[in-house]
């Protein structure tokens, strides 16, 4: 999560401490794939058989003398139980003082270009009017495709995250500019397939599926970008433990880009290419971490 970056002013107190003397925040920066997996929540609904995962406890910032907590913004997703489905959120809320400004729409930049989503309200608040000057509080959230963040995740270098940027249309007034650490995103993404690995249609399809049988992985086609043309293949998003692929030294948020010499653009290619490696084989495996490229070798 991250404080907003848009110049929201004039700001009023959402809590304080009465304690003046804490250690400063860490940098939003300096926050790592590990630490926003690690302090993620998992909460279950029994009833409805879902299972929402958050990283609102990974960060928030406090600012100035008071110790000032003035805004938020994480990521959630939803797990269906039972089928393994999931969606992804981004949850904000946002402070300003004059009139309603009803945000209605969310923009973000995507790798085939930008996109527009509706913003969903899910709280308002108004606070000070009897005094004359009312503040409101929008509480807002709007969906995100899995691919996305799987090609954020994945751009995400160790020691080196990025913020990925998005903004809020209001009906009127100002707009909200916020993001999010690519670490944040990483991470969110890291307990997400923790979670899922472990739910029965899971552990079915992985039974069914040559690719994650063999070479013991879960990925997704990506394409290139017009900045690196050749940085498209498949992108990780799930290790097994005890596989090929970990024990070549693959993890998530590689993208597999050639196999055994051959170029692999689709999932398809990859697992064809798997099936038909001979046992006791060994076999070059290129692809990128980050933005640089590294080959590993696969022994079957």
């Amino acid at each position: 999560m991250k404080s907003c970056i848009a110049a929201l002013a004039p700001l009023i107190v959402l809590g304080f401490t009465a304690n003046t003397a804490h250690a400063k925040d860490p940098a939003l920066l300096s926050l790592t794939m590990e630490h926003f997996r690690d302090t993620a929540t998992v909460k279950d609904d029994p009833v409805a058989a879902v299972t929402t995962i958050s990283t609102e406890n990974g960060y928030v910032e406090h600012r100035g003398l008071m110790r000032m907590v003035w805004n938020d913004e994480y990521l959630t997703s939803v797990i269906d139980k039972k089928t393994g489905q999931r969606s992804f959120q981004v949850y904000a809320w946002v402070i300003y003082r004059g009139s309603w400004r009803f945000y209605e729409t969310a923009n973000y930049q995507t790798t085939t270009g930008p996109k527009s989503v509706p913003a969903t309200q899910v709280a308002k608040e108004t606070e000070n009017c009897a005094a004359g000057d009312c503040v409101f509080t929008e509480r807002l959230a709007f969906p995100v495709d899995e691919v996305v963040l799987r090609e954020l995740a994945a751009a995400n270098a160790p020691g080196k995250p990025a913020i990925w940027a998005y903004k809020f249309t209001a009906k009127s007034g100002a707009d909200y500019t916020g993001g999010l650490s690519s670490a944040e995103i990483a991470g969110l993404l890291a307990k997400v397939d923790e979670f899922s690995n472990s739910l029965p249609a899971a552990k079915a399809n992985a039974a069914s599926a040559s690719l994650k049988r063999d070479l013991g992985i879960g990925g997704m086609p990506v394409a290139a970008t017009a900045e690196l043309p050749n940085r498209g293949g498949i992108l990780v998003f799930g290790v097994n433990g005890g596989s090929i692929a970990q024990k070549s030294g693959i993890i998530v948020g590689d993208i597999l880009y050639e196999f055994d010499g051959h170029p692999v653009k689709a999932l398809a290619e990859l697992e064809a290419a798997v099936a038909a490696c001979a046992v006791n084989s060994a076999v070059a495996i290129k692809l990128y971490r980050g933005t640089d490229a590294m080959a590993v070798t696969a022994r079957f």
